[in-house]
Formats: structure tokens, C-alpha cells, sequence
């Protein structure tokens, strides 16, 4: 594809570290299970406030400590998010999230819960903190946007034919356009690039970058191989088998169509922020609410999911655009789809139409527009652990 213009695409917040906000979320974020109802509770008492409640746990030690704070403070970072009422549990928790909130430049307000005499007690401060943290960002101005602005998370779900045929490929068809402007995309699911290796090799930057990717492929198959199944010759999900596609490798070859002709630019993490721009790959498993938290803790400020069968998934604090090329699913699910690119099947439009209007479509989000995940309020942010808390 021929370099494209830095076109913009809308308006958006601009953030103290250079990033842009496609929404200027104020949340109510809970940052450990015991405080997510009473976070849940003075969120629906403040409208305009999103309640952020992941369940996360204590007692976590090692590597799955570490990753679950450091999400923690990626929720209060992104570029979504204008203002934060962060509760934690304990005093001490709450000291150190006030010490990192201080370099994210938004208004951020820390409230452990024990520091309270009774949940009214602390339920009422956590309203007036809302109320004020509401009327902070309400002023904000907002600033163009430009396709070099955006991080993109790629997904797709529920996979069938139609997924292969034209939603999967008008995304690829956005993507570079996307790269070629100088923006940023992530696509992740590991065990779903098995079968897909010599793209990988033919679609990277350098050798260094494909070799980083096939030895995530060959580590994810080797705990894979540990049921004593083979997962190439199988598909690990119900709805796609009974959608019709046969094997992992089949999947893979249909889902890999969403980086279009575009070359890795290097390897990601969970959760782990792009440097540079570009077309990352980053590790994942691959339910889909778990690799789409790790996109957009990433970074990523919309998410393009491909559906062939109906998957209900999203993520508060990133937009999802769900783009299906099944007649029967984008009838049956009109309520939930954003983008009808069924015409491809039929012959009434190629897949490079719908590619083209995805600009447009994020130009209406950043004005406002709800996707259907954000009415329905779909999605979880979920964070993978290595083993049980002690």
C-alpha cells in the first residue's frame, strides 16, 4: 500500500506523556476485590463516572504481584482515563498508589477504605470525591486527533468463514493504512498465530523480531502439548467448530488476516507499553476479555473486534467496534453490531469500503458516539495469573 497522510480522525485529550484520549473517562476504579462494591455503589451515585471494578486479589507474591500493580497503575494512566477516584483497601496501599499517581498529571484521588468509620461514612466521601473529580474534567478541551494518535487493539471472536472472508481482512486493510500514517497497532493471542509462522517470518521487521515471536509460538505449544493433545489438528472453542472451521491452523490463517500486509515492528508483554510505532505482537492467552485487557492497559484507546458468531466481549475503558461479514449474525445480533461488511460475501462491496470508513466511524466516537459494547457495558478487565495467591 502507498504511504498514506497523517489524516485526522476526529478530536481527543491530550495528556501530560504526549498520548491523546479518544475519552475523558472520570472511574471509579477498585483496586482490590473487598472494595468493589462500595466502588460499584458511589459510582452509580455520580452519573458520568465509570465504575472499574476487576476483583483484583491480595496475598499475590512473585511475578503475579508485580503484574497485577503495575495494571493497577496502567488503569489510572491511560490516555481514556481525564480523572481517577482510586479506592484501595488499606492505608498502606494507599500511600503508594498516591506517590505514583503524582507523574500521571490528571486529577487523581486515593481513598482507603479503612481509613472510614462505617461504609456511609466512606461511601459519602467517595460521592463528593466523584462529584468534584466530574466538575474537574468537565472544562477540558479537546485537541484534533490524527491516525499517528492512535493505538489500535485488533481481536477477533467467535470466528467462522465469514471472519476469513471480509471482517478480519477489512481490519487488515485499516491496519495499513493505520501504520502506513504512523500509528500503532497491537494484535496478541499467542496460541491463535500457531499454524501461521511463515507470516510471521515474512511479516517482520527483522529477523530478531520474528525470532522473538516464534519462541513465544514454541513455548505456547509446548504447554499446550502438556494436555496430550496436538491443537493444530483440533479447535479449542464450541462456537467455532459449530460455525465450521476445522482446525487451530485454519483459525489462525483466517485471523492473521488482521495485520494485513503491515510488518512486526517488535514483541509486547501483557500488558506492556509499545515503544515506537508500528505493528506489535504482544503475548497473551487467548479469551478474549484477558487479551483484550492487555491491549489496552497497552495503551490502546479503541479496539477493532472481528466477530463471525456473536461474542460478547469489550472493555470498559476502550471503545470496541465489533465488525461481522455473517448476514445471519448481523441480523440476529443487530443491537450489538457496529459494522455490517456482509456485503463482501454477497458481492455488493469489497473489503477496502468498509476499511475506508473505520476513520470516519472513530472521527464519530471521538465526538461521543456509544459503540454497542459501551451501551451494553460489556466487558471485564481480567489480568492472567500464574498461580493461586498464598
Amino acid at each position: 500500500m502507498s504511504t498514506i497522510s497523517d489524516e485526522p480522525v476526529g478530536a481527543g485529550w491530550r495528556r501530560t506523556d504526549g498520548r491523546i484520549g479518544l475519552r475523558n473517562h472520570v472511574i471509579a476504579f477498585s483496586t482490590v476485590a473487598l472494595t468493589d462494591r462500595i466502588t460499584d455503589l458511589a459510582a452509580a451515585h455520580v452519573p458520568g463516572t465509570l465504575p472499574i471494578c476487576p476483583s483484583f486479589q491480595r496475598g499475590l507474591r512473585g511475578p503475579d504481584a508485580q503484574l497485577q500493580a503495575d495494571m493497577i497503575r496502567a488503569v489510572i494512566a491511560h490516555p481514556n482515563v481525564g480523572a481517577a477516584l482510586v479506592v484501595t483497601h488499606d492505608r498502606a496501599a494507599a500511600a503508594d498508589l498516591k506517590a505514583a499517581s503524582k507523574g500521571f498529571g490528571k486529577p487523581i484521588i486515593v481513598v482507603p477504605l479503612m481509613a472510614h468509620s462505617g461504609m456511609q461514612a466512606a461511601l459519602d466521601i467517595m460521592v463528593s470525591d466523584l462529584r468534584l473529580l466530574v466538575a474537574q474534567v468537565s472544562d477540558s478541551q479537546k485537541i484534533a486527533m490524527h491516525l499517528s494518535d492512535l493505538t489500535v487493539a485488533l481481536e477477533c471472536g467467535g470466528s467462522d468463514a465469514t471472519s476469513a472472508l471480509c471482517a478480519n481482512p477489512t481490519i487488515g486493510r485499516f491496519v495499513d493504512r493505520l501504520i502506513a500514517a504512523g500509528g500503532t497497532a497491537i494484535v496478541s493471542e499467542t496460541a491463535e498465530f500457531l499454524g501461521g509462522e511463515q507470516v510471521v517470518r515474512s511479516q517482520s521487521r527483522t529477523p530478531e523480531v520474528a525470532a522473538d515471536i516464534l519462541g513465544y509460538l514454541r513455548a505456547e505449544e509446548e504447554m499446550m502439548k502438556a494436555d496430550g493433545i496436538d491443537y493444530r489438528g483440533v479447535n479449542p472453542t464450541q462456537e467455532n467448530i459449530e460455525a465450521g472451521l476445522s482446525t487451530l491452523t485454519e483459525k489462525t490463517m483466517g485471523a492473521i488476516c488482521k495485520i494485513g500486509k503491515s510488518k512486526f515492528a517488535g514483541t509486547l508483554g501483557f500488558g506492556e507499553q509499545p515503544v515506537g510505532r508500528g505493528l506489535f505482537f504482544m503475548h497473551t492467552p487467548f479469551f478474549s476479555p484477558t487479551s483484550l485487557t492487555g491491549m489496552v492497559l497497552g495503551g490502546a484507546q479503541i479496539n477493532l473486534f472481528a466477530v463471525g458468531v456473536y461474542n460478547p466481549s469489550g472493555l470498559p475503558l476502550a471503545p470496541t467496534i465489533k465488525i461481522c461479514g455473517n448476514p445471519i449474525t448481523c441480523a440476529e445480533w443487530s443491537d450489538s453490531i457496529d459494522m455490517d461488511v456482509s456485503g463482501t460475501v454477497s458481492g455488493n462491496s469489497t473489503c477496502e469500503d468498509p476499511a475506508n470508513g473505520i476513520p470516519d466511524l472513530i472521527g464519530q466516537i471521538s465526538e461521543g458516539k456509544l459503540t454497542c459494547a459501551e451501551r451494553w457495558k460489556e466487558g471485564q478487565i481480567i489480568v492472567p495469573m500464574s498461580r493461586l495467591p498464598l
